[in-house]
């Protein structure tokens, strides 16, 4: 059972007034009782005033990059051509025919566009369910009695939560991302199977998800598989990662049609040579960075492995660990494709922490854990950037109510 933390009611006071001030004041407050009410509600809050003050260009080109700036150029579309557009996608997307795999943004695209023109409105919304998902899955980790104010724990909060609020520029990978894991952790964690039916909606937020759907059923389904088998199947996917593009393209025959397509767009020899072509020098250190990260990550889960034992006699981590097996093979395997493996990978993270926290917290290979800010330094500085890159410098120093008026009233 998950329970907060006590709190006074000077610190409740401390954190109304520093939002009132600035939001990010009151965040950054909050970190000092994580598990409390008042700083989930801080969280909450912040996140809604970061995605109605998200700020990006109508049409993507060769400066701006950003994903969001291609679905604000979508939601004008709709403000254009609304209802006519919206069932027409609608019809490709329940035939399974050539158009959108997900339905997920246009729904809400649509819907707002019925009301206003402001695409602020639009990522408002956008944020809340992605904020809203994302600390109802946090609530497992900060719950957990082994929580504390300490920099270990900081550090298993920022893996946990690497899929940030800044997301919602992908919005729809991302919020999939965040439904799946709280599914994961109430399926897993808490035995409660009624969460298959909501997992059932994360393709209906992006079409990729059927992917992660499958893997949680077929882990479920086989539950009692032999563990040794699977560390063999994670070392041998590990070792041969960056060469089993090959692999993927043969299995796509035996997969149904419309995840054929997601497949076959991911794997596409020109979609890959445009990813590979990059040679800029920012991005050849950012590729750097990320092959450390992926074998930080891919230690991690070998650090489990040598001690299985604990962790699977762990009834709140045995089966999160056997889920996590299965999923880093196949993130392993499909490593080559960026939208695959290099994508899916972000959700072993926050399984990771957790399972961190509850079986190796203070026990074990803390060095291990404090070299994860220098091995994450690269992403963190990038993560800062691309923050820097959707905000208007008046974010920073305002009050929540003037950024309501700003961005939504005037």
């Amino acid at each position: 059972m998950q329970v907060w933390n006590k709190e006074i009611n000077i610190d409740k006071a401390v954190k109304i007034i520093l939002f009132i001030l600035n939001p990010i004041f009151a965040v950054v407050y909050s970190f000092k009782t994580i598990n409390t009410k008042s700083s989930y509600t801080v969280f909450f809050l912040f996140g809604i005033i970061f995605g109605l003050s998200f700020s990006v260009d109508n049409q993507k080109s060769e400066q701006n990059k950003f994903d969001g700036s291609a679905y604000r150029e979508k939601f004008d579309r709709y403000l254009t051509y609304g209802e006519e557009i919206y069932y027409l996608r609608l019809n490709e997307y329940v035939n399974f025919s050539e158009g959108d795999k997900d339905f997920y943004f246009d729904t809400i695209a649509y819907f707002v566009s019925i009301y206003t023109d402001n695409y602020h409105f639009l990522f408002l919304i956008i944020a809340t369910i992605f904020a809203f998902f994302a600390l109802k899955s946090l609530r497992f980790l900060t719950s957990e009695p082994n929580f504390e104010t300490s920099v270990s724990c900081f550090i298993l909060t920022y893996i946990f939560m690497i899929n940030q609020i800044f997301n919602i520029n992908g919005l729809r990978f991302w919020t999939a991302a965040w439904i799946g894991i709280y599914c994961l952790f109430q399926i897993y964690r808490n035995n409660n199977k009624k969460y298959f039916w909501l997992v059932l909606l994360t393709p209906f937020v992006h079409g990729a998800y059927w992917i992660f759907v499958i893997f949680l059923i077929i882990s479920y389904l086989f539950k009692k598989i032999n563990h040794n088998f699977l560390v063999f199947l994670f070392l041998v996917s590990f070792l041969i990662s960056n060469f089993s593009l090959d692999f993927i393209r043969s299995i796509m025959v035996y997969l149904p049609s419309f995840l054929t397509k997601t497949v076959e767009a991911y794997t596409n020899e020109s979609y890959l040579s445009e990813i590979e072509n990059k040679s800029s020098s920012f991005f050849l250190i950012s590729k750097i960075f990320s092959y450390l990260v992926i074998i930080y990550i891919n230690f991690l889960v070998w650090l489990f492995i040598k001690n299985s034992n604990l962790i699977i006699n762990n009834k709140k981590t045995t089966r999160l660990y056997s889920f996590l097996l299965m999923w880093m093979i196949f993130v392993n395997f499909t490593m080559p494709v960026p939208s695959l493996g290099g994508r899916f990978i972000l959700l072993s993270f926050p399984i990771i922490s957790y399972i961190w926290l509850v079986n190796f917290y203070d026990i074990k290979y803390k060095i291990v854990l404090y070299l994860m800010p220098f091995i994450f330094l690269f992403s963190i500085y990038k993560q800062l950037i691309l923050y820097t890159k959707v905000l208007e410098p008046v974010f920073y120093v305002s009050s929540p109510f003037y950024l309501i008026y700003k961005y939504l009233l005037s």
